[in-house]
């Protein structure tokens, strides 16, 4: 079966516009001015039915939807498209032109004129069923609007000019058909006195200069009259309904903007705040239209939600040297729950010396890397950029401020977040929890002339332990002047102690990973310098 969005059909669907469109301006023309037929209309002429036929052909194997659903069953295809436009379709492919033609199938040819059943005229109103095949250019303008290629408004706008033309053009042969020819003019002369006539008829000027004759004529100038002003009422509501939802989007948008300011008046907000509100405003409008991704997001299903969101993160996420290896589902997991958020230039993301408890991803814009006092910039990071990756794990203050050096699309991922995501892979916990540990360990053997106690006074006290949601908490009384902490967990089955961290910042701790054991034993100590202060007493957790 072919796929609707196949490639080459899209192509061949264009080329058969294309023929359609040109089938649809020059059959009735020749039907209304007889004009003879150049070597290169004759040539169009005998690809018809060829492009027609394997039209039909094609269609018999191409994929439909219907309430939604991909169709790829042979009989619901054929009984649909049987029950739709194959008869049209199978008229237009006929050549009945060239079947009845002098020169070919003469017998049949010279009988059936002689039973007067398909006299040249005949034979070319039998043509004019080609004219119907432009019913095809209404999946692609649907197509089109669908895939917001271009503006809705431009499109239905282009649309409601395409029919009006077309129409005027039919009605200008039909009038030419009906005897309104000046056989001293040429044939461009006498098509464009026609589509004036058309023109002024149909849009209920009628000057009056190009007047019917003939009872025919009269009738027909009538009909057109009267669905003139049917087209009339149609375009003008059109053009309407068009101008006044133009843009939708801005219109909200600028309702929005009334409310905040209405807002900022009420509160009496400075002005100089006001203009900070206003530009964060003008920012969203000209980058997202004024849309929430979040919001946008949150309307998905799971499944689209999930794409777009891999589509969006994936690169960035794969990025981070400790996620780098990850399994897809544990990449797909963290995606997931990425937060956007947005700062303007000169905001503070965070400072130093807070509690950090969020990793950050740069999606658009540049952050800089800034002293306490902002006056010294250690570096400066941009787009698929990332910070803040060691507070995921350890709940520890800012080394550094981090400033937004110009309008900044984030990316976050809370720690409580990532605890959770991490719990389903024991794995990439522990890969996660090495490498992290590695990095602080630098940090902290980076601060280690700071030590102002000696060894064997920094001792642990008040070792507590709990077990909550499948973690075991740690906590206990911080010594000051040491330079962090390392926390062990006795391993029954190996028979010794096993680090499970070897540079906690803060005198408490968070096992992610407990042994399956009734019960789990654990101990701590201080780094002073490069030297450790005594191990505390044991203390046991039951599970």
């Amino acid at each position: 079966m072919i796929k609707q969005d196949n490639v080459y059909k899209r192509y061949f669907d264009a080329l058969l516009l294309i023929f359609t469109l040109f089938a649809a301006l020059e059959v009735p023309l020749h039907l209304a001015l007889q004009y003879p037929a150049r070597p290169w209309i004759r040539i169009v002429n005998l690809l018809y039915p060829i492009i027609f036929t394997i039209d039909i052909i094609t269609t018999f194997f191409t994929t439909i939807t219907v309430d939604g659903e991909e169709v790829t069953s042979k009989k619901r295809i054929a009984i649909h498209y049987l029950r739709s436009w194959f008869i049209v379709d199978l008229i237009a492919a006929t050549p009945f032109d060239l079947i009845f033609a002098d020169g070919w199938l003469s017998e049949a040819s010279n009988a059936a004129r002689s039973l007067r059943l398909f006299s040249p005229r005949y034979i070319q109103i039998l043509l004019l069923v080609r004219m119907l095949r432009i019913y095809h250019i209404f999946p692609f303008l649907e197509k089109t609007r669908k895939k917001e290629l271009f503006n809705p408004g431009l499109v239905r706008l282009f649309f409601t000019i395409f029919v009006v033309l077309i129409i005027a053009h039919w009605v200008a042969c039909g009038w030419m058909a009906l005897g309104k020819k000046d056989p001293a003019l040429d044939f461009f002369t006498n098509y464009v006195k026609a589509l004036y006539w058309c023109i002024t008829t149909i849009t209920t000027i009628g000057y009056g200069d190009i007047t019917p004759s003939t009872n025919a004529q009269t009738i027909y100038t009538m009909f057109v009259q009267l669905t003139g002003a049917g087209m009339y009422g149609y375009i003008i509501g059109n053009l309407a309904s068009m101008l006044a939802n133009s843009d939708l989007a801005r219109t909200q948008f600028r309702a929005k903007m009334e409310k905040i300011q209405t807002f900022m008046q009420y509160r009496d907000v400075p002005g100089e705040l006001q203009d900070s509100i206003r530009t964060y405003y003008d920012y969203l409008w000209n980058n997202r239209r004024g849309f929430d991704e979040s919001a946008v997001l949150d309307e998905l299903p799971s499944s689209l939600k999930l794409k777009v969101a891999l589509h969006l993160n994936k690169e960035i996420i794969e990025k981070v040297p400790m996620f780098r290896g990850a399994s897809d589902e544990f990449i797909r997991q963290i995606v997931l729950n990425l937060k956007a958020v947005l700062y303007t230039p000169g905001d503070y993301i965070f400072r130093k010396g807070e509690m950090g408890d969020q990793m950050y991803f740069i999606s658009r814009g540049k952050v800089e890397i800034v002293s306490e006092d902002g006056a010294t910039i250690f570096a400066t990071l941009s787009e698929g950029g990332f910070f803040g990756e060691i507070a995921l794990l350890f709940s520890s203050e800012r080394t550094a401020s981090v400033r937004a050096a110009e309008y900044c699309d984030l990316y976050t991922l809370d720690k409580f977040t990532f605890d959770n995501v991490l719990q389903k892979f024991p794995e990439i916990a522990e890969q996660v929890h090495i490498m992290a540990e590695e990095r602080q360990q630098r940090n902290l053997q980076d601060q280690r002339n700071v030590a102002t106690i000696k060894p064997e006074h920094a001792r642990i006290e008040g070792l507590r332990a709990v077990y909550d949601s499948k973690r075991i908490l740690l906590d206990w009384r911080d010594v000051q002047g040491v330079n962090g902490y390392q926390v062990a967990r006795w391993n029954d089955d190996r028979e010794k102690w096993e680090f499970v961290t070897r540079s906690a910042p803060l005198s408490e701790c968070i096992d992610l990973l407990p042994f399956r054991a009734k019960t789990n034993t654990y101990r701590v100590r201080a780094i002073v310098g490069e030297e450790f202060g005594p191990w505390s007493p044991a203390r046991h957790v039951d599970l």
